[in-house]
């Protein structure tokens, strides 16, 4: 895989992000009272036990229909990312990069016209029986084995998580996630994006990747990092960026959270022309159950805040606790 930045790509978590570079993270959610969330990772803001990607287009079942290709078009607008656009259309970032296959979905320039296959998905085989191979250990960093759970629409979500053992932040992380069909033997590849562009040091951030319907009755599921880079010392393409006042609230079951707080520049800095906070939410056993990305949607400026609000809902087991990171990019001349 080239070299990437997940700016680049907010697929693949809100979730339940593929585009420039951006800023560097910090990490760490305090739990408290309740707050009202506004964000949400899939496409309800009442959680089930399969809760489907934010603005998921209800898939058409039938055992005869020919899925019916409808396309829609968009521009690429500064900051945007394949991972934000899947998600903004409810499909998967793979189902867009394969539909747009001359894009390089790391170097969108503004202006790139995409092609959004919105096309309905036949039903899947129920319950399919999922084995997790062992994943190798790729340089500066530990990957972990992948967390996969099927959705609503008999698709496959997949969680790697990628922690930073080198000392000093990396860029661009990005992997390949494979499905082996255990009957036939055949192989499935979908490409694991990052959503931050930074993963810093000591610390650990999941890929995604998603696998369209309908899956193999028996399957086995492993991953590999391809690509990451060390961020260069004094690198001026993010800035420190500072979360506060952070709040969660789960709900009785624990499928699900709300979550708010503040993210603000120091003085001194250039102001932010993008902004992301990523919230990860695991199980008891540190398992991925969940992941969303919150954008500003306006500059930030230096000495001031902005409050984000972030709804998660969990793919699998209860959620024990969550942890954020923000990542900016300053405005460019």
């Amino acid at each position: 895989m080239k070299s990437v930045c997940p700016s680049i790509f907010l697929l693949l978590i809100a979730l339940l992000g593929i585009s420039a570079c951006t800023p560097q993270p910090l990490m760490t959610p305090t739990p408290s009272p309740t707050l009202d969330g506004t964000l949400r990772p899939y496409p309800s803001d009442t959680p089930t036990q399969t809760p489907v990607p934010t603005d998921y287009i209800s898939p058409t079942s039938s055992p005869t229909i020919t899925p019916t290709f409808t396309p829609v078009y968009y521009n690429v607008l500064p900051d945007d990312d394949m991972y934000a656009i899947a998600f903004r259309y409810g499909i998967s970032p793979q189902a867009l990069m394969t539909a747009n296959p001359t894009v390089n979905p790391r170097f969108m320039g503004v202006g790139t016209v995409l092609l959004i296959p919105l096309t309905p998905m036949p039903d899947a085989s129920p319950s399919p029986t999922i084995q997790l191979s062992p994943t190798p250990t790729p340089l500066y960093s530990r990957l972990h084995e992948p967390n996969c759970y099927q959705d609503g629409s008999g698709g496959l979500w997949c969680f790697v998580l990628v922690e930073n053992d080198f000392p000093g932040d990396l860029e661009n992380v990005g992997g390949l996630v494979t499905l082996t069909d255990l009957e036939s033997e055949e192989t499935r590849h979908e490409i694991a994006i990052m959503p931050l562009n930074i993963l810093p040091t000591g610390s650990a951030l999941p890929m995604v990747a998603y696998f369209n319907p309908p899956l193999p009755r028996k399957f086995n599921i492993s991953a590999q990092v391809d690509v990451l880079l060390p961020v260069p010392e004094d690198d001026d393409r993010y800035l420190s960026i500072m979360l506060s006042e952070q709040q969660i609230s789960y709900a009785e079951d624990r499928l699900s959270a709300q979550l708010s707080g503040q993210v603000s520049l120091a003085d001194g800095l250039p102001t932010a022309k993008s902004v992301w906070v990523l919230a990860v939410a695991f199980d008891s056993e540190g398992r991925v159950v969940a992941i969303r990305r919150w954008e500003a949607q306006s500059s930030l400026l230096p000495g001031r805040s902005q409050t984000f609000q972030i709804n998660i809902y969990s793919l699998g087991a209860p959620i024990d606790h969550i942890e954020l990171v923000a990542e900016a990019r300053p405005q460019l001349p």
